[in-house]
């Protein structure tokens, strides 16, 4: 639990961050065009680096590796702070994208080393649900800040608070693991097909996402209530706080595949109800709907990685999980902004349930990759098993 909320607390400003560097641009070079390429620089410095940092975690241990992201990142949003020139402040914002302190991958990776399997559901779970809190209420506490502050000192004050965050998780990380990350290539390693998978399915399911984020705030402004998108931003949120809330309390249904193709398959069915809604309070119910299963597929899909994975390349395995990620993100913005231009906000919102329905299509097409092996393995380094009969899901997961 501590190390949850410590990896949450590191990762605030990485969070906030393309959103404070919109403000921040604006703030500092009078212009939002330069505040939308630094954005965008932050975006793709993490895609390009987040494997290959997840790889160094394999090899050097975490602490090394946060220690010297997070001092690079903490230099280079010190000097957003104070940059003015937009050439620079736009290479400043692509080295804090680069140099992004691998928090979360890195939690996750220990979260498999510390917690039995039977738990490990659970585990994800509660990480969901604190990441889903950061969501909610990070751009409020950002709100909050910039009314009593201003961007300058909200950057400033979240970047401290992350470093703290950060320096917290290297206290409590347990000794490294004697283990050695596999070299040579082309040698096969467990569960590679089911890493293909899960990072395939990601793509599709990420860039209905990412849809979501041009979409939403379009049809505020198309029922006339523009300044209604963020309240339906966190509604969604919201519900998929409570579907977290709800997997952490009565534990995964099924095996990791089953759960993991029915929160799927959960996300591609009331996604189309995103059709329907003509204002604010219909759709405000349609995406509480559809937000219950966002934190229990991200929970199950982190599980089946950590289960399939061996351990000194779980972090790597994040990396590229947050690379597919941005990417996905990138396809579901630009292809619904387009849509919504050129056919309506209605007909846009096809490109949430396109992107879910091809996610699913590539889960079920490979399901069989899906199925864990009764020792995966991450067995040597997660802990003793719960005897069948246990507590929880310990007949699901006694082997």
């Amino acid at each position: 639990m501590l190390l949850i909320v410590l990896m949450t607390v590191a990762q605030l400003p990485v969070a906030l961050r393309q959103l404070l560097v919109v403000l921040l641009g604006h703030q500092n070079t009078g212009s939002f065009a330069t505040a939308g390429v630094a954005s965008a620089g932050c975006g793709i410095g993490l895609a390009v680096t987040a494997p290959l940092v997840g790889r160094l975690l394999g090899r050097l241990g975490a602490r090394p590796v946060l220690l010297a992201t997070g001092l690079a990142h903490l230099l280079a949003l010190l000097g957003l702070a104070f940059t003015t020139e937009p050439v620079a402040f736009v290479a400043l914002a692509t080295v804090a994208g680069l140099s992004t302190p691998p928090a979360v991958g890195s939690g996750r990776a220990q979260l498999a080393r510390l917690v039995a399997p039977a738990a490990l559901a659970r585990a994800y779970a509660v990480n969901a649900v604190g990441q889903e809190v950061l969501y909610v209420g990070g751009p409020l506490a950002v709100t909050l800040s910039l009314l009593i502050s201003g961007p300058t000192a909200a950057l400033l004050a979240f970047a401290v608070i992350g470093s703290a965050g950060l320096l917290g998780m290297v206290a409590v990380l347990p000794p490294r693991e004697a283990d050695r990350q596999p070299r040579g290539k082309g040698s096969a390693l467990p569960g590679q097909a089911t890493r293909r998978t899960v990072v395939g399915t990601h793509i599709g399911y990420m860039m209905g996402i990412g849809a979501m984020w041009v979409l939403v705030p379009a049809f505020a402004t198309t029922v006339g209530h523009p300044d209604q998108a963020g309240l339906l931003v966190t509604i969604w949120s919201v519900g998929s706080l409570a579907g977290g809330v709800l997997l952490a309390s009565r534990g995964r249904p099924g095996s990791p595949a089953t759960a993991y193709l029915t929160m799927l398959g959960t996300l591609a069915a009331t996604s189309v109800a995103l059709l329907l809604p003509r204002n604010v309070p219909q759709m405000a119910v349609a995406l509480a709907v559809f937000g219950l299963a966002l934190a229990p597929f991200l929970a199950v899909t982190d599980e089946i990685l950590a289960r399939s994975t061996p351990a000194v390349r779980l972090p790597e395995t994040y990396g590229w999980l947050q690379t597919a990620g941005q990417l996905g993100i990138a396809a579901g913005s630009a292809t619904s902004g387009v849509v919504n231009d050129h056919l309506g906000n209605t007909w846009a919102f096809l490109v949430v349930v396109g992107a879910l329905g091809l996610a699913l299509v590539v889960a079920l097409s490979r399901r069989r990759t899906l199925r864990l092996p009764s020792a995966a393995p991450q067995a040597e380094t997660v802990g003793s098993a719960v005897p069948a009969g246990g507590s929880g899901f310990g007949r699901d997961d006694a082997g």
